[in-house]
Protein backbone atom coordinates (compact mmCIF):
# COMPACT_ATOMS: atom_id res chain seq x y z
CA UNK A 1 0.00 0.00 0.00
CA UNK A 2 1.41 3.42 -0.89
CA UNK A 3 0.60 6.92 0.19
CA UNK A 4 -0.70 9.35 -2.35
CA UNK A 5 0.43 12.90 -2.97
CA UNK A 6 -2.77 14.29 -1.50
CA UNK A 7 -1.97 17.04 1.02
CA UNK A 8 -2.44 15.88 4.57
CA UNK A 9 -1.81 12.21 3.81
CA UNK A 10 1.23 10.29 5.03
CA UNK A 11 2.76 9.82 8.44
CA UNK A 12 4.42 13.23 8.92
CA UNK A 13 1.72 15.53 7.59
CA UNK A 14 -0.32 17.02 10.40
CA UNK A 15 -2.56 20.01 10.04
CA UNK A 16 -0.80 23.25 10.98
CA UNK A 17 2.66 21.77 11.54
CA UNK A 18 5.70 22.41 9.36
CA UNK A 19 9.03 20.70 9.84
CA UNK A 20 11.04 22.89 7.50
CA UNK A 21 10.65 26.39 6.19
CA UNK A 22 9.37 26.99 2.70
CA UNK A 23 12.79 28.21 1.53
CA UNK A 24 14.46 25.00 2.74
CA UNK A 25 11.84 22.89 0.99
CA UNK A 26 12.25 24.76 -2.29
CA UNK A 27 16.05 24.56 -2.09
CA UNK A 28 15.85 20.84 -1.40
CA UNK A 29 13.48 20.24 -4.32
CA UNK A 30 15.70 22.20 -6.69
CA UNK A 31 18.78 20.31 -5.60
CA UNK A 32 20.50 23.47 -4.36
CA UNK A 33 20.90 22.13 -0.87
CA UNK A 34 24.16 20.52 0.20
CA UNK A 35 25.89 19.24 3.30
CA UNK A 36 27.08 22.82 3.89
CA UNK A 37 23.97 25.03 3.90
CA UNK A 38 24.71 28.75 4.33
CA UNK A 39 23.08 29.06 7.76
CA UNK A 40 25.09 26.23 9.29
CA UNK A 41 28.63 27.04 8.21
CA UNK A 42 29.76 27.73 11.80
CA UNK A 43 28.43 24.34 12.91
CA UNK A 44 30.22 22.54 10.08
CA UNK A 45 33.50 24.40 10.62
CA UNK A 46 33.51 23.73 14.36
CA UNK A 47 32.68 20.07 13.73
CA UNK A 48 35.51 19.68 11.22
CA UNK A 49 37.98 21.44 13.55
CA UNK A 50 37.04 19.20 16.49
CA UNK A 51 37.27 16.07 14.32
CA UNK A 52 40.67 17.21 13.02
CA UNK A 53 41.90 17.90 16.56
CA UNK A 54 40.88 14.38 17.58
CA UNK A 55 42.64 12.93 14.54
CA UNK A 56 45.84 14.86 15.31
CA UNK A 57 45.73 13.71 18.93
CA UNK A 58 45.29 10.11 17.77
CA UNK A 59 48.22 10.40 15.35
CA UNK A 60 50.46 11.90 18.04
CA UNK A 61 49.46 9.14 20.46
CA UNK A 62 50.20 6.50 17.82
CA UNK A 63 53.68 7.80 17.00
CA UNK A 64 54.53 8.35 20.66
CA UNK A 65 53.17 4.94 21.60
CA UNK A 66 55.20 3.13 18.95
CA UNK A 67 58.39 4.90 19.98
CA UNK A 68 57.77 4.36 23.70
CA UNK A 69 56.89 0.68 23.31
CA UNK A 70 59.93 0.10 21.09
CA UNK A 71 62.17 1.78 23.63
CA UNK A 72 60.82 -0.12 26.63
CA UNK A 73 60.77 -3.52 24.92
CA UNK A 74 64.39 -3.26 23.84
CA UNK A 75 65.55 -2.23 27.32
CA UNK A 76 63.30 -4.81 28.92
CA UNK A 77 64.42 -7.61 26.62
CA UNK A 78 68.08 -7.14 27.50
CA UNK A 79 67.51 -7.28 31.25
CA UNK A 80 65.10 -10.22 31.19
CA UNK A 81 63.58 -9.26 34.55
CA UNK A 82 60.54 -7.44 33.18
CA UNK A 83 57.63 -7.95 30.84
CA UNK A 84 56.55 -5.33 28.26
CA UNK A 85 52.90 -6.45 28.41
CA UNK A 86 51.69 -3.55 30.55
CA UNK A 87 53.33 -0.92 28.40
CA UNK A 88 51.96 -2.48 25.22
CA UNK A 89 48.48 -2.63 26.76
CA UNK A 90 48.62 1.03 27.80
CA UNK A 91 49.72 2.15 24.35
CA UNK A 92 47.11 -0.05 22.68
CA UNK A 93 44.33 1.38 24.83
CA UNK A 94 45.45 4.94 24.09
CA UNK A 95 45.81 4.51 20.33
CA UNK A 96 43.13 1.92 19.63
CA UNK A 97 40.53 3.59 21.82
CA UNK A 98 41.18 6.99 20.27
CA UNK A 99 40.89 5.52 16.77
CA UNK A 100 37.60 3.76 17.50
CA UNK A 101 36.13 6.87 19.12
CA UNK A 102 37.24 8.94 16.12
CA UNK A 103 35.56 6.63 13.61
CA UNK A 104 32.32 6.47 15.60
CA UNK A 105 32.31 10.26 16.04
CA UNK A 106 32.86 10.77 12.30
CA UNK A 107 29.98 8.44 11.43
CA UNK A 108 27.59 10.16 13.84
CA UNK A 109 28.64 13.64 12.66
CA UNK A 110 28.07 12.78 9.00
CA UNK A 111 24.74 11.23 9.96
CA UNK A 112 23.75 14.49 11.65
CA UNK A 113 24.80 16.43 8.53
CA UNK A 114 22.64 14.24 6.33
CA UNK A 115 19.68 14.71 8.67
CA UNK A 116 20.39 18.47 8.70
CA UNK A 117 21.02 18.62 12.44
CA UNK A 118 23.74 20.36 14.37
CA UNK A 119 26.82 18.21 14.82
CA UNK A 120 29.34 20.28 16.77
CA UNK A 121 28.29 18.71 20.06
CA UNK A 122 28.88 15.20 18.66
CA UNK A 123 32.41 16.13 17.65
CA UNK A 124 32.92 17.84 21.02
CA UNK A 125 31.92 14.73 22.95
CA UNK A 126 34.14 12.65 20.67
CA UNK A 127 37.11 14.93 21.32
CA UNK A 128 36.60 14.82 25.10
CA UNK A 129 36.36 11.01 24.98
CA UNK A 130 39.51 10.85 22.85
CA UNK A 131 41.41 12.94 25.39
CA UNK A 132 40.10 10.72 28.20
CA UNK A 133 41.11 7.48 26.47
CA UNK A 134 44.58 8.75 25.55
CA UNK A 135 45.08 9.94 29.13
CA UNK A 136 43.91 6.61 30.54
CA UNK A 137 46.23 4.65 28.24
CA UNK A 138 49.14 6.93 29.11
CA UNK A 139 48.52 6.47 32.84
CA UNK A 140 48.48 2.67 32.40
CA UNK A 141 51.69 2.87 30.36
CA UNK A 142 53.49 4.94 33.01
CA UNK A 143 52.21 2.68 35.82
CA UNK A 144 53.59 -0.36 34.00
CA UNK A 145 56.95 1.37 33.66
CA UNK A 146 56.93 2.34 37.31
CA UNK A 147 56.12 -1.21 38.43
CA UNK A 148 58.98 -2.56 36.35
CA UNK A 149 61.42 -0.01 37.69
CA UNK A 150 62.32 1.23 34.21
CA UNK A 151 63.49 4.77 33.83
CA UNK A 152 65.83 7.21 35.52
CA UNK A 153 66.34 6.56 39.20
CA UNK A 154 64.34 3.28 39.08
CA UNK A 155 61.15 5.25 39.66
CA UNK A 156 59.77 6.61 36.41
CA UNK A 157 56.50 8.20 37.48
CA UNK A 158 56.98 8.85 41.19
CA UNK A 159 58.68 11.68 43.01
CA UNK A 160 61.60 10.58 45.14
CA UNK A 161 61.87 12.56 48.35
CA UNK A 162 65.07 12.48 50.41
CA UNK A 163 64.82 10.65 53.70
CA UNK A 164 66.37 12.58 56.65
Amino acid sequence: MTWSNVPGSGPQHHAGSQQHSEAERIAWEQGASSLFPPGKIADRVSTVLLLAAGAVLTAIAAVTGVIAVATTTTSCGAAGDCSPGGTIAGAAIAVGGAFVIGVVTLVFAIGAWIRRRTSWWIAGIGFVLTVAVVTWGTVLFVQALDEQGVGPGRGFGTAQLPVP
